[in-house]
């Protein structure tokens, strides 16, 4: 077990960002589809990254200002104050991530994912959206109407990750489906 302690890389907990500081280790996770560069020195891990990478255990977290080891809870909590749909979002990033997808957050949604298929990741752009809801909460078919709106001026696929009480996802893909008919073409109805 200390062998695999060694082989986590090293991150710092500073000014409510996670950073990468080594380059070779920074690369090495860019590449994987965690993060975003910062002047191409070190990588930023967003919050959902970085409780990703502390539970699989590729990564060990120290607070800059502690100078002590955080735990997965640790920056749950931290990050929660601010994003109180962090943990909701996480069990469906987990889910995804564990299933071999590369899954990016959307910047400025909080709810929505783009998930690049199996091997895909740097060499085409994602083919699914997937919104999270959970049960119990509401959504408007409007609401609905215009995500799906969205995710097909994108040319992607949306997907609905629906999280019950006990944390269990069920997807399902949403799309449009026109039940008029042409009444010019069948003219007998």
């Amino acid at each position: 077990m200390a062998d695999e302690a060694l082989e986590q890389i090293g991150a710092v907990y500073s000014s409510k960002r996670i950073l990468i500081p080594s380059l070779s280790e920074s690369n090495s996770l860019y590449q994987d589809g965690f993060g975003s560069m910062l002047d191409g020195k070190m990588l930023a891990l967003r919050p959902i990254e970085a409780l990703y990478l502390t539970e699989r255990e590729r990564i060990t977290v120290i607070d800059e200002n502690s100078l002590l080891k955080m735990t997965f809870q640790d920056i749950l909590q931290r990050f929660s104050e601010d994003d109180r749909l962090l943990w909701t979002r996480y069990i469906v990033y987990r889910d995804l991530r564990g299933r071999g997808f590369v899954v990016r957050e959307i910047p400025g949604d909080n709810i929505r994912f783009y998930v690049y298929e199996r091997g895909s990741y740097g060499k085409k752009s994602p083919r699914y959206i997937v919104y999270t809801i959970s049960e119990g909460i509401s959504e408007s078919l409007e609401h609905l109407y215009g995500i799906l709106a969205s995710a097909e001026i994108e040319n992607k696929i949306l997907r609905i990750a629906v999280i019950d009480r006990r944390g269990d996802i069920v997807y399902y893909t949403l799309s449009e489906i026109n039940f008029e008919r042409d009444l010019k073409e069948d003219e007998d109805i």
